[in-house]
């Protein structure tokens, strides 16, 4: 009985302390949430950008300002390239 007893508790070692480092991995690493997340997608406008409108990524509106300060119309393609307080930057796709 005791040599069970010392598997299990080497195997309950091992479990915490793999536990331990992803949690450790977990407090390192950057959050990113909100709009930081959206860097990279495109989207479609749906309120002209003049500069600044509403344009609809990641299956929700964002509040958006074009990139060069440029007019983008309705059911333009856009990218977002930043993100400035709770808005996006967008620029427009070719």
């Amino acid at each position: 009985m005791s040599l069970i007893s010392i598997v299990l508790a080497v195997l309950c070692f091992i479990f915490v302390c793999f536990l331990a480092l992803l949690g450790i991995k977990a407090l390192r690493s950057k959050a990113v949430s909100g709009a930081e997340s959206l860097l990279g997608e495109t989207g479609k406008v749906t309120k002209i950008l003049k500069p600044e409108g509403i344009v609809y990524v990641s299956r929700e509106d964002y509040t958006a300002r074009s990139k060069n300060q440029d007019t983008i119309e309705v059911g333009a393609k856009v990218k977002v390239v930043a993100v400035d307080g709770v808005k996006i930057i967008v620029e427009k796709i070719y």
